[in-house]
């Protein structure tokens, strides 16, 4: 039971990454027999992780069974942006309240992410850098110590991958802003600038919409 759990959820990162790497695109149908031929495993564990995936907002289940990547509308890709600022300002906030070791040990989980994304922007290996990315983020909601907005999150982020990587794909973009903004984050939580830092954190992340309307 615990390798076929493994399996899902290797191949729910594995779609992950296509969809990252500009593999599909929105409104697309997604064939499950595709899925189990391209990566070479039987049909169960394909349709768990496109139940997970459907579950997380990344892939839509029609009525019928069949599977598409959604499309969603400027007001979609708002409400997105809007809901994950608010889930992690404030995430960030509670952990700029904790006590200094628990804060250190958070922290030092956001940089090494941090320098992740740095690392793979020099390597340019831009899916690498698009995942190392998304962990960084959801490191900070991790940091509020709060399972419920965890699980919330996920479902955001879902919808974030298909908003961020399909609708603006990777060749379409430059990370140097990205890597520094994380620099700029880091620099005012290491000094315990809670203000600054949650006011920095909401403008990357509103520059989602801001690069949603260039490309319109």
């Amino acid at each position: 039971m615990k390798v076929k759990s493994n399996l899902d959820e290797i191949l729910y990162h594995k779609i992950i990454e296509s969809l990252i790497r500009g593999e599909y695109s929105v409104g697309q149908k997604i064939l499950l027999n595709d899925l189990c031929e391209k990566f070479e495993v039987s049909r169960t564990p394909v349709v768990q992780a496109v139940k997970m995936l459907n579950k997380d907002g990344v892939l839509t289940i029609m009525t019928n069974g069949k599977v598409y990547v959604p499309e969603y509308e400027y007001d979609m890709v708002k409400q997105v942006c809007e809901t994950r600022t608010l889930i992690e300002t404030y995430a960030l906030e509670k952990m700029m309240q904790e006590k200094e070791d628990v804060f250190q040990q958070k922290l030092d989980v956001i940089k090494r992410y941090s320098d992740k994304c740095e690392e793979y922007y020099r390597q340019e290996k831009s899916v690498e850098l698009a995942l190392a990315d998304l962990e960084l983020h959801k490191a900070i909601v991790e940091g509020a110590n709060n399972e419920i907005l965890n699980d919330v999150y996920v479902g955001i982020q879902g919808r974030f991958i298909v908003v961020n990587y399909l609708i603006r794909p990777l060749k379409n973009r430059n990370y140097e802003g990205t890597v520094q903004d994380h620099f700029e984050i880091l620099k005012f939580i290491e000094d315990r600038d809670t203000k600054k830092a949650v006011d920095k954190l909401r403008n990357h992340i509103q520059g989602t919409i801001k690069r949603f309307c260039e490309d319109e």
